[in-house]
């Protein structure tokens, strides 16, 4: 039976070594995927920021042609939901205090009244009757509505459930 396995030296060391190394990645590939299971199971651990809302406020400015006192709001559909802007409202705050309802976003419909506290809407969202995610919305509100320095807050309410479905806050 002596004769029966005729292995070189060579053969012998080549097979040992193949194991070792199989062996050594092995073990780093099984410490990387533990290593990646127990950070995201960690959240304290997570780099990632809080989540956007589905409508953000980008920007708020504060002048236009002939005036400084301006305050128009850019809001951005952020999320992939499509809405009809119609049967969505916008509730602004000033420093936690309402100072402004739309009634609606379209801007067919929307009627510009000083008891609204905005003069128009403009922008891709409303110029349908969809708003479609990446589409900007700009809010002209009246004059002065909006200083520098205070915390904006807008809510967006969908006038059929009655539920807010988006609240940002941005410093103007």
């Amino acid at each position: 039976m002596k004769g029966r396995w005729k292995l070189s030296r060579d053969d012998r060391g080549l097979s040992h070594t193949h194991a070792t190394l199989l062996m050594v990645a092995i073990t780093i590939i099984f410490a990387a995927l533990l290593l990646l299971i127990l950070l995201g199971m960690i959240p304290s651990w997570s780099w990632a920021g809080p989540e956007l809302p589905p409508i953000i406020i980008t920007e708020v400015v504060h002048t236009d042609v002939g005036t400084n006192l301006a305050s128009r709001v850019f809001l951005l559909n952020n999320g992939s939901t499509t809405y009809e802007n119609d049967c969505l409202q916008a509730i602004f705050y000033r420093d936690e205090w309402r100072i402004c309802t739309i009634p609606t976003l379209n801007g067919h419909l929307f009627i510009s009244s000083y008891h609204y506290g905005a003069q128009h809407l403009k922008g891709e969202g409303c110029c349908t009757k969809y708003w479609n995610p990446g589409e900007e919305l700009e809010v002209n509100l009246n004059n002065g509505s909006l200083p520098p320095g205070v915390m904006v807050t807008v809510e967006i309410v969908d006038k059929q459930t009655w539920k807010v479905i988006s609240k940002h806050t941005v410093q103007a």
